[in-house]
């Protein structure tokens, strides 16, 4: 049995096994001994104990000092029964089986292959915490012992919140895991152990608030988002039925009855096709970057042995990093295309290239020639050059699945009246009306341009508060869009939104189901789907959905957030649909009633009366005689109605 115990872990203190407290008299004579035990009993020279704490000193009188403290120890020691400090002229060591240090135990649990509660317990602060300053030399060894050891505690709480624990234990990791968030709120991998334990033992809400703090800190004290990790996870524990799930987290009754297979992507290649870089010098062409990364990721989409990532995270991260593996890690993507055009007199050269996203190796380059108004005609090309490489096969060829190519012009006007369609701009619609109508005049035929002209126009006049007149006169033109180009997922699916408004939703959920067959990769049809089947009683299946939906695009727009919140209305799991409306920012009437409808069936009746404050507050004389029925089925509907009964707003 050891004589002594010394603990550095949370501060400093040195005590007989008994427990009798020991007293060093100055700070050098602690931090030469803290320094010591942590050398695993191998000597060291005095040289280096006297530069190391006493280096501004001259060297006589520093080895001086290091003797004296020495004797300090060595007679601490000796009042206490035996000494275990050792050495001769040049060395000193100490002799570790006398002395139990927390520092080391807590270093060798952490490697241990059992994860136990009284390891997480020796972790009781920062290694010398509340210790004054010293050398420079001294300080730098401390603070590298501090972090490696916070380092190891952070990684016990992640091992914990990954291993099948007693419960005993697991509550050891959780409260360890709190107390690193004490010392530093910012430790993202932390939040997310704690979120995965709090989950296990059951306590969604408290996972669920884990985020929320982690979020909110992330943003005030960094500047920053969450990473992927911590978004998938997030969404994971919302949309999770806390039943069996297979390793991507579809429930197994999603698997088996829904109409369209749902594809999680880990058995599968990921990959995320970047805008193209304009080498060209003309800001003209911007267009075409954008519009070649879009072409090629909607090729792609088709081929269900890819799993390909919405143009629209791709963007959003690359604009904010140029690093390959950062990108492809945010994205959560194995592989990354990249790519750059170039002009030479009237030919463009189109280059590009598959890069290993973890390792930034080149996998693939190719070169492709063409005139300006060629362009658009290349991506097939490109999709069809990236499947070969990945798979070295092709389920069907790119250029049975579009039928015609747009002109560069009209294709430009499409792109930038989309970015101006998902906008929340006042004029952002109007905008995007305007370069759709563009588009037509440079190109009658595009069918694409005519479907996002119609479904602007749904936009303008509010979707379901628009006259039927105008839904009906919507649909026939979105019709003849679609004789166009029948094999468009995105028309379909633009479609399908139309049949639902109109509360057509036969239709609505056929167009729905080729637009997914067209592409399954699309995460707008995705989305759109799990609210259909969440709606018509197939709840699991329908967040499962969504779910998907959210990691094809993990930077999807918000409007994601108001379909999974439905989908949990239509399930009755209010507490979960609260927590996804509220991810929508500007709350408008629509979604307001459904937010205090919530709050109202869980009888959160404080809550309730603010969001009613809220909603006659937009509008004095709302009544719910008069609320749109959107896409609804007759039994949400009713139930949604039911609530805002129960949070008093007028009938």
């Amino acid at each position: 049995m050891r004589r002594f115990r010394l603990d550095l872990l949370g501060g400093f203190s040195l005590a007989t096994s008994e427990g009798a407290a020991l007293s060093l008299a100055t700070r050098k004579d602690r931090q030469l001994l803290a320094f010591l035990a942590l050398q695993g009993g191998r000597a060291q020279s005095r040289e280096r104990l006297a530069s190391l704490l006493w280096a501004d000193r001259a060297e006589a009188q520093a080895r001086d000092s290091l003797r004296q403290s020495l004797a300090a120890l060595r007679k601490i020691f000796r009042a206490a029964g035996t000494n275990p400090l050792a050495g001769d002229k040049t060395t000193v060591a100490l002799d570790l089986s006398e002395v139990a240090v927390d520092a080391i135990e807590f270093a060798e649990g952490c490697a241990a292959t059992l994860l136990g509660r009284d390891i997480a317990e020796l972790y009781r602060g920062p290694f010398l915490d509340g210790m004054d300053a010293s050398t420079p030399e001294f300080d730098r060894w401390a603070v590298q012992e501090r972090a490696r050891l916070d380092g190891l505690a952070e990684r016990l709480v992640t091992a914990a919140s990954i291993s099948v624990l007693p419960e005993a234990d697991r509550d050891g990791a959780i409260r360890l895991g709190q107390k690193l968030l004490s010392q530093d709120p910012s430790l993202e991998s932390v939040y997310r152990a704690l979120m995965r334990m709090s989950q296990a033992r059951g306590d969604r809400a408290a996972a669920l608030k884990l985020y929320a703090t982690c979020r909110s800190v992330l943003r005030d004290e960094l500047g920053v988002e969450p990473d992927r990790d911590t978004e998938d996870l997030y969404r994971d524990i919302l949309t999770g039925q806390g039943g069996a799930t297979h390793p991507g987290g579809v429930s197994p009754a999603a698997s088996a009855t829904t109409a369209i297979a749902i594809q999680v992507h880990d058995d599968r290649p990921s990959i995320a096709i970047l805008p193209f870089r304009n080498l060209t010098g003309n800001d003209r062409l911007n267009f075409l970057c954008e519009g070649l990364a879009e072409e090629i990721a909607t090729g792609l989409g088709r081929f269900r042995s890819v799993f390909v990532i919405d143009q629209y995270s791709s963007a959003a991260v690359a604009a904010v990093t140029s690093d390959t593996a950062e990108i492809a890690r945010r994205l959560g993507v194995m592989l990354l295309v990249h790519g750059s055009i170039q002009a030479s007199m009237s030919r463009l050269r189109i280059t590009v290239r598959l890069v290993d996203g973890a390792s930034r190796a080149q996998i693939w380059s190719d070169g492709f020639e063409c005139e300006t108004g060629e362009a658009m005609a290349i991506p097939q090309q490109i999709a069809a050059a990236i499947i070969m490489t990945i798979q070295n096969r092709m389920e069907d060829t790119i250029a049975e699945q579009s039928r015609r190519n747009p002109s560069p012009a009209a294709y430009e006007c499409v792109l930038r009246g989309i970015k101006h369609l998902r906008g929340y701009a006042p004029d952002d619609n109007e905008k995007a009306t305007e370069l759709f109508r563009e588009a037509l005049r440079l190109d009658p035929d595009l069918a694409l341009a005519q479907a996002y002209l119609v479904f602007a126009e749904v936009v303008s006049n509010d979707y379901d508060a628009a006259p039927r007149s105008i839904l009906l006169d919507c649909r026939a033109r979105m019709e003849r869009a679609l004789s166009l180009d029948p094999e468009d997922g995105r028309i379909r699916w633009l479609l399908a939104s139309v049949h639902g408004l109109l509360r057509e939703f036969d239709d609505e959920r056929r167009h729905i189901e080729r637009a997914l067959q067209i592409n399954p990769n699309d995460a707008n049809a995705r989305a759109t789907y799990g609210a259909i089947l969440a709606d018509a009683g197939q709840s699991d299946e329908g967040i499962a959905m969504i779910r998907e939906a959210m990691r094809l695009s993990p930077f999807h727009p918000e409007w994601y957030w108001v379909l999974l919140g439905d989908a949990f209305f239509s399930a009755r799991r209010y507490e979960d649909a609260i927590e996804a409306y509220k991810r929508r920012t500007g709350l408008k009437i629509r979604w307001l009633t459904r937010l205090v409808a919530c709050y109202a069936h869980l009888g959160r009746d404080a809550e309730a009366r603010e969001v009613k404050r809220r909603i006659l507050e937009q509008d004095p004389d709302f009544r719910i005689s008069s609320l749109r029925r959107g896409a609804w089925s007759e039994t949400a509907i009713e139930n949604w109605k039911d609530g805002m009964r129960k949070a008093g707003l007028p009938e």
